[in-house]
């Protein structure tokens, strides 16, 4: 199959969220017929500074490393519910008023926020979830204002559930390693309804390539993308210094 129109892209779409056993699936994927650098690949790269410094916070670094405690952690997931159902209502509106940039991504099986409330249950958190802080507040309000700029919507979307795929499973790994935090509060992680996450993944960037966007859009992609991972390193700069008043 090669993907060299919306109609195939939503052939690959079907692919990564089937339930059928992947061996009853074959396709042949092309990257689209250019000499030009893949988009997937371009975002990456454009991204990684800006990446790293996150990833690389003091606050995740100690979180990660077993430096802090559950309560951090609960701390940091209670901002991610902002975060997430913000994201989750703009992917509802583009599925009731689908684009034909955003319609091969809005899949319900990524939603996360009902799994992080179940998480902070499953922690022993009962009542109100924390108020936003400064930066969540800011995410949510870009978040919010993707409703109509769908490649916007889409690097928020791109930057919170590929990094869930990605990063986040090392994360789940590494708070169990580290605060014995069991498997029933780490829902958030997990997603069912999709395949092996490298099989989804690598489906996700061929729709990124083969995505019917301007050049315009692709540069006002990857400037959203910027914008969501230094607003992430400000939360985790704001999350760090709650923690060490507390």
């Amino acid at each position: 199959m090669s993907l060299s129109g919306f109609g195939d892209i939503m052939s690959l779409k079907h692919l990564l969220f089937t339930h059928k056993p992947l061996e009853e699936l074959t396709m042949t994927v092309i990257a689209p017929e250019t000499t030009q650098e893949r988009f997937s690949a371009r975002l990456k790269e454009s991204t990684k500074h800006v990446h790293d410094n996150a990833e690389h916070s003091t606050f995740m670094e100690d979180l990660m490393g077993g430096s802090l405690n559950t309560e951090a952690y609960l701390r940091l997931i209670n901002q991610y519910v902002h975060i997430y159902e913000a994201l989750e209502a703009v992917s509802e509106h583009y599925r009731a008023e689908p684009s034909p940039i955003t319609e091969p991504f809005t899949h319900p099986g990524l939603d996360r926020a009902e799994y992080i409330r179940a998480d902070i249950r499953a922690l022993g958190q009962e009542g109100d979830i924390d108020a936003p802080l400064p930066a969540t507040a800011e995410y949510v309000e870009r978040i919010r204002a993707t409703v109509n700029s769908p490649e916007r919507y889409l690097a928020h979307h791109y930057l919170r559930y590929l990094g869930d795929l990605s990063g986040g499973q090392a994360v789940a790994a590494l708070v169990t390693r580290h605060y014995g935090i069991p498997a029933e509060a780490l829902s958030m992680y997990r997603f069912t309804e999709l395949p092996k996450p490298k099989v989804f993944k690598d489906g996700y960037r061929e729709l990124l390539d083969n995505a019917p966007m301007t050049d315009e859009q692709r540069e006002a992609l990857i400037d959203e993308c910027i914008e969501g991972f230094r607003i992430n390193a400000s939360l985790f700069a704001q999350l760090g210094r709650k923690v060490a008043e507390a």
